[in-house]
C-alpha cells in the first residue's frame, strides 16, 4: 500500500557542541571500561625471589616457589661448555701445494744462473762484485765474495745431480715442511688439523711433517756420497735451504673460523621451571647449586620486569574489540528493545564477569586446601569450575542472540587473559558462552526457567565434552584427572545458571531494562490495574485492547517487539481510569460530563490524563519504555474538538485564548514504537466513529490520519521512521481494520432495521 504523503522538512539543525560532548562522553566511558577490565584481567608476574641478600650457607627463611612457568639460561654452564669445546679444538695448519712448484722452478733457475755466470766469469765478462749483485737482485740473498769465488771456480753446482736433488726436495715438500715443530700450537699427542686445497680438512700429527732441522739433516745425508768437498757442502746447504719452501704453516684465521663454527653448535643450557615448583624449602641450607639457581631466577625476573607490561597489550586488544563491538551494535541495530543501553550494560557486565572470575580463582584454591578427602585433585583443573557463562547468559536474556554471540567472543578473550593467557581456557569459555547464547534463544525469554534450561541442557554437555577432551589430550592424561576436569565443568555450568538467574532481576532494576518476561508479566489482563479499568472505564479498556491489536500487527511487520508495543498500547490510556466520564468511549456508561465545563476546562481535563497516566505508571513501576508511550502517544497535538468549540464560542475574541493551552505537553514520538501507538490510537478511534465502514472508508481514515500527523510534524523527532516503515504501518492497519469491520452476511428471516435504535448488531 502506497501513501501519497509529503514529510515537512523541518529538521532540527544538529548541535555540534552537544554532539561533540556526546562523542567525548562515549570515548571516556569506553576508556573507563577498557582500563578497568584490563586492570582486573592482568596478572602481574609473581616474584619467586623476594630476599635478594641470601648467601651460600644461609638457612632459607621461607619456601622459594616458582611463580610462573619460566625458562632460564644457565650462562655459567653454557660458558663452561664453550670453554670445553674450545679446549678440545685442534689448531688448523694450511698446506700450500703451490709452493712445491715454485721451489722447483727457483732451483732450476739457480742452477741455470750459475752455469751462465761461470761462463761469463771465465770470459772475464763478469767480476765477483757484479755476480754478487745479480744474485742479490735475482734471488734475494747475499753471498760472500769468497763463497762465490769457490762455487764458481769449483763448478760446484755442475757436479750436483740436479734431477735427483729436485726429486728429493719434491718428496720432502709433498710430505710437508714446517718452519719448526717447537713452540707451535698443537693438541694432545701433537695432533693438528691440516687444510689441503685438494684433500680438504684432515687430522694429522706434527711428527708427520718435516721441519727445517729435518731438511738440513736430509741435505747432509743427500751430500754424504757426493764428490763435493767439505767446504762446498757447507756453502751449498744454506743456499738450498733458502730455496726449499716451508709449505705447512699455522693459520690463525682458519683456526678462529673453526672455533666459531664449533661454538655456534654449542647450545645454551636452559633450565625449565614450572609454576608451583618448590626449589628450596623453609629451613633448608642454601647450597652452591641452590644459590646459582636462585641467582638465575632473580636475573630472569629482573629482566622480564623491564619488558613492556602485558597490561598494555590487554588494553590495546580490548580497546580494539570494544570499538568494533560498539560499532557493530550501532550499524546492525542489535540489542532488541534494550538496544540504547546495550553498550553500557555490556561494559558493566564485562566488569562484573571479570570480578567473578577473579573471586572464583581466589576462593577455589582455599577450598581445595581445606578439603580433607583423600581424592587426588589437580589445582590446575579448578579453573574449569569458574562460572564463565554468567555474562553471556545475562546478555542473551536481556538483549538478543547477536549481542550475546559477540559478547561471548570478547568474554572468552578476557577469560584467557585472567587465566594466565591460556588458549585452552579461551576455547572453553567461547564454546560454553556460545552454547548458552543459543540455548536462551531456543527456550525464548518468556520465563526465567529458560536460564536454567540453557545452563543444564546446553552449557553442561558442552563443558563436559571440552573438559574431557582437554584432560585426555594432556601429557599426563588419566581417567582420574578426566573425571575431576569433567566434574569442574559440570559445577561451572550449574553455578553459571544459578548466578545469572540471581543477577538478572538485579540488572533489570539497576539499569532499568525491559525483558520479554517483564512485558509478559505486566500485560497480564488479570492484573488489578486492568480489572479496575474494565470496571470503571470499559470503553477505554476495549479501546486499549483494539489499539494493542493494531499496534502488535504493525510491530510484527516491522520486526519490532510485539510484546513491547502491546504493553505500550495497554497502558497508554491508563490515566483515564480515575475520570472515565470525560472520555467519549465511556459515554455508553456515563453521562457526558463536559456540559457544565468550558471548552478550555474540558481540554485541560482531557490533557490531564497524560500526567495522571504517568503518575499511575510510576506507582505501578512500569518500565520507562512503556511509560514513554503514555507521554508521547498524543505528541504535541491540539485537542481539536474543544479548540474548535472555543473558537466558535469566542468568535471575534480569538486573542483571549492561546492555542497552546489546548495542546498536549508531551514529547513527540521519539522511536518507531511510540509512533505506532500514536497512529493506532487515532486510527482505532476514527474507525469506530464510522457507521458502516467499507474498504475505501477504512483506507481513507488511515491515510488521512497519517497525513495529518505528518503535516503537524509529529514525527520529526522519531528515530528510524521512514516512508517505507510508514507505508508498512498503514498497510498493516488497513488489513487489520478490514478484517474487523468486514461486511456480514445478513441473517434470513430477520429485519434488524425494525429494532429499537439502542439495539446492537450481533457480533
Amino acid at each position: 500500500m502506497n501513501l501519497d504523503l509529503e514529510l515537512k522538512k523541518k529538521k532540527t539543525p544538529p548541535k555540534a557542541i552537544e554532539k561533540s560532548n556526546s562523542s567525548l562522553g562515549k570515548l571516556l566511558l569506553g576508556a573507563f571500561f577498557v582500563i578497568t577490565i584490563s586492570y582486573i584481567s592482568y596478572t602481574p608476574p609473581a616474584r619467586s625471589i623476594r630476599d635478594t641478600g641470601m648467601k651460600t650457607g644461609d638457612i632459607a627463611s621461607s619456601d622459594i616457589v616458582i611463580g610462573r612457568d619460566m625458562t632460564v639460561e644457565d650462562k655459567e654452564m653454557t660458558e663452561a661448555n664453550r670453554r670445553k669445546v674450545s679446549a678440545s679444538l685442534l689448531p688448523v695448519y694450511e698446506f700450500n701445494e703451490e709452493k712445491i712448484a715454485g721451489s722447483q722452478l727457483l732451483l732450476n733457475e739457480w742452477f741455470r744462473f750459475f752455469k751462465e755466470a761461470r761462463k761469463g766469469f771465465f770470459l772475464k765478462k763478469t767480476d765477483l762484485d757484479k755476480l754478487r749483485g745479480q744474485i742479490r737482485e735475482n734471488f734475494g740473498f747475499e753471498l760472500q765474495p769468497q763463497a762465490v769465488n769457490t762455487l764458481i771456480r769449483s763448478n760446484t753446482f755442475a757436479r750436483i745431480d740436479l734431477n735427483r736433488l729436485l726429486l728429493e726436495i719434491k718428496n720432502w715438500e709433498e710430505k710437508g715442511i714446517l718452519l719448526s715443530r717447537i713452540g707451535v700450537p698443537k693438541g694432545k699427542a701433537d695432533e693438528i688439523i691440516v687444510y689441503h686445497e685438494k684433500k680438504g680438512y684432515y687430522q694429522a700429527r706434527l711428527s708427520d711433517f718435516y721441519d727445517l732441522n729435518d731438511i738440513s739433516a736430509n741435505l747432509t745425508l743427500f751430500f754424504k756420497d757426493s764428490p763435493l768437498s767439505g767446504r762446498e757442502k757447507e756453502l751449498v746447504k744454506p743456499i738450498l735451504l733458502d730455496f726449499i719452501s716451508t709449505n705447512v704453516t699455522f693459520s690463525k684465521a682458519l683456526t678462529q673460523l673453526q672455533e666459531e663454527k664449533a661454538l655456534a653448535l654449542v647450545n645454551p643450557v636452559f633450565i625449565h621451571l614450572k609454576k608451583g615448583k618448590i626449589i628450596l624449602r623453609r629451613g633448608d641450607e642454601i647450597s652452591k647449586d641452590h644459590m646459582r639457581l636462585i641467582q638465575l631466577i632473580a636475573a630472569e625476573e629482573k629482566t622480564s620486569s623491564r619488558k613492556i607490561p602485558g597490561v598494555l597489550f590487554i588494553i590495546m586488544a580490548l580497546g580494539i574489540l570494544f570499538f568494533f563491538y560498539w560499532r557493530l551494535n550501532i550499524l546492525s541495530k542489535t540489542g532488541g528493545i534494550n538496544r540504547p543501553r546495550l553498550n553500557f550494560v555490556s561494559g558493566m557486565t564485562f566488569i562484573a564477569s571479570a570480578l567473578i572470575y577473579r573471586l572464583a580463582l581466589f576462593i577455589y584454591p582455599l577450598i581445595l586446601r581445606s578439603i580433607t578427602l583423600d581424592v587426588p585433585m589437580d589445582a590446575a583443573g579448578l579453573v574449569y569450575a569458574v562460572p564463565f557463562a554468567v555474562g553471556s547468559l545475562l546478555i542473551a536474556f536481556l538483549f538478543d542472540l547477536q549481542s550475546a554471540v559477540v559478547f561471548s567472543t570478547i568474554n572468552a578473550v578476557i577469560g584467557g587473559f585472567i587465566c594466565d593467557w591460556d588458549f585452552k581456557i579461551l576455547l572453553y569459555v567461547l564454546a560454553g558462552n556460545l552454547a548458552v547464547a543459543f540455548g536462551v534463544e531456543f527456550y525464548q525469554r518468556l520465563k526465567r526457567s529458560s536460564i536454567l534450561k540453557a545452563g543444564f541442557f546446553w552449557l553442561l554437555p558442552v563443558n563436559m565434552l571440552t573438559t574431557l577432551l582437554f584432560a585426555l589430550t594432556d601429557d599426563d592424561a588419566g581417567w582420574t584427572k578426566a573425571a575431576f576436569f569433567v566434574a569442574m565443568g559440570i559445577f561451572s555450568a550449574l553455578l553459571s545458571a544459578f548466578v545469572a538467574n540471581f543477577m538478572i532481576p538485579l540488572w533489570e532494576v539497576i539499569f532499568k531494562l525491559v525483558t520479554d518476561l517483564k512485558l509478559v508479566e505486566i500485560t497480564n489482563l488479570n492484573l488489578p490495574c486492568f480489572r479496575e479499568m474494565l470496571e470503571k472505564a470499559p470503553g477505554t479498556y476495549h479501546h486499549s485492547q483494539m489499539v494493542a491489536s493494531l499496534a502488535e500487527a504493525a510491530a510484527q511487520e516491522l520486526e519490532l517487539s510485539p510484546l513491547l508495543v502491546r504493553a505500550m498500547a495497554l497502558y497508554h490510556d491508563i490515566g483515564k481510569v480515575d475520570s472515565p466520564q470525560y472520555f467519549t468511549e465511556n459515554q455508553s456508561v456515563y453521562e457526558d460530563a463536559h456540559g457544565q465545563l468550558t471548552p478550555l476546562e474540558s481540554a485541560k481535563v482531557i490533557i490531564s490524563h497524560i500526567d495522571q497516566g504517568l503518575e499511575k505508571a510510576e506507582r505501578l513501576k512500569l518500565p520507562k519504555r512503556v511509560a514513554q508511550a503514555i507521554s508521547q502517544h498524543h505528541g504535541t497535538k491540539v485537542v481539536k474538538y474543544f479548540y474548535a468549540k472555543a473558537q466558535e464560542l469566542g468568535a471575534g475574541k480569538l486573542d483571549e485564548f492561546d492555542e497552546n493551552m489546548f495542546r498536549y505537553p508531551g514529547k513527540k514520538p521519539q522511536q518507531v514504537e511510540e509512533a505506532i501507538i500514536m497512529l493506532a490510537d487515532q486510527v482505532e478511534a476514527a474507525a469506530k466513529s464510522l457507521s458502516a465502514p467499507n474498504d475505501t472508508d477504512i483506507r481513507n481514515v488511515v491515510e488521512k490520519i497519517i497525513a495529518s500527523d505528518i503535516a503537524e510534524s509529529q514525527f520529526d523527532e522519531c528515530d528510524g521512521l521512514t516512508f517505507k516503515a510508514m507505508n508498512t504501518i498503514a498497510a498493516s492497519f488497513y488489513g487489520k481494520l478490514a478484517s474487523i469491520y468486514h461486511q456480514r452476511v445478513s441473517y434470513p428471516g430477520f429485519d434488524f432495521s425494525k429494532k429499537k435504535a439502542d439495539d446492537h448488531h450481533p457480533a
